[in-house]
């Protein structure tokens, strides 16, 4: 595992289906937690930069979700309703009444959901390059033939591993815009092409549930005026994953929400301008709580 930051304490919780590890930093202030993507990803390779500027005035929890990071022995599926339950029962175990949830890609999904299905335990959520917003994804049927596929997932995580070379490569085609303006991009660089060789697939059990043939089997988007806290998305303009569009698209079905898009940034816009979208969220959450 890469060493967290300073200051930043590493523990684990059991559950009937397996152990979750989790990071937390702050001793103070109500609860904020950050949930990574699916596939290759895992709490401090998405959230590593965001935890000092939140712990300043709140208690931060970051979890590796099951089969990532440090989570990855468990048992059973781990589509969308298990997400929303791993979160439930963490909230539980570390005396959380209600949080501010931050979530990124398919941590963004999990969220989402959490917050339509728990709205008391809620103070504020953060979206960032979420899943779980579209009528449909580019390449819809493409997508849905490589996750019913066998042996897709397993192999390319398996030739991407062989080589930190592919690891930069996947990175730049599919989730920084422009990873030489990432300051720590060696680092980067490193830490998922470390998740990578210890990841089965390149997709999660959220992928195979989510994508249908014609269209997405989860899409929070017809729910969104439902959820009762406010909300802020935060995406990256040129975000290839999850366009921009889905993000004004959304922000316009949340009465109130707050939208910013960060010049010049991906998918991982968190991690690619970690400056930019640490300021933005520290405004949200502390005009919010």
């Amino acid at each position: 595992m890469t060493a967290p930051p300073q200051g930043v304490q590493t523990e684990q919780l059991g559950f009937p289906a397996g152990t979750i590890r989790y990071h937390r930093a702050g001793t103070s202030g109500p609860a904020v937690v950050l949930l990574h993507g699916g596939g290759i990803d895992n709490a401090l390779l998405s959230w590593r930069h965001a935890i000092a500027p939140l712990a300043v005035d709140h208690r931060v929890y970051l979890p590796d979700l099951p089969r990532h990071g440090g989570s990855r022995n468990w048992y059973g599926k781990v589509g969308q309703r298990t997400l929303e339950e791993v979160l439930r029962w963490l909230l539980d175990a570390w005396g959380v009444e209600r949080a501010v949830l931050i979530g990124a890609s398919v941590g963004g999904s999990a969220a989402t959901g959490f917050a339509l299905r728990h709205p008391h335990r809620m103070r504020g959520l953060v979206l960032t390059g979420s899943e779980g917003l579209q009528h449909r994804v580019p390449g819809q049927l493409a997508t849905f033939l490589k996750l019913r596929s066998r042996f897709y997932g397993t192999t390319a995580a398996n030739v991407l591993g062989l080589h930190r070379g592919l690891s930069r490569r996947y990175l730049l085609d599919g989730v920084l815009n422009d990873p030489a303006g990432v300051v720590d991009h060696e680092q980067l660089v490193n830490e998922f092409h470390e998740e990578l060789r210890g990841s089965a697939s390149l997709f999660s059990d959220w992928h195979s549930e989510a994508v249908g043939r014609r269209a997405m089997r989860i899409n929070h988007l017809p729910h969104l005026g439902g959820i009762r806290c406010p909300v802020m998305f935060v995406h990256g303009e040129r975000d290839e994953r999850v366009p921009v569009s889905v993000a004004h698209e959304a922000a316009a079905a949340v009465p109130g929400a707050m939208l910013r898009v960060l010049p010049e940034a991906g998918h991982w816009c968190h991690r690619e301008k970690p400056n930019e979208f640490n300021a933005a969220v520290r405004e949200f959450v502390n005009g919010t709580l």
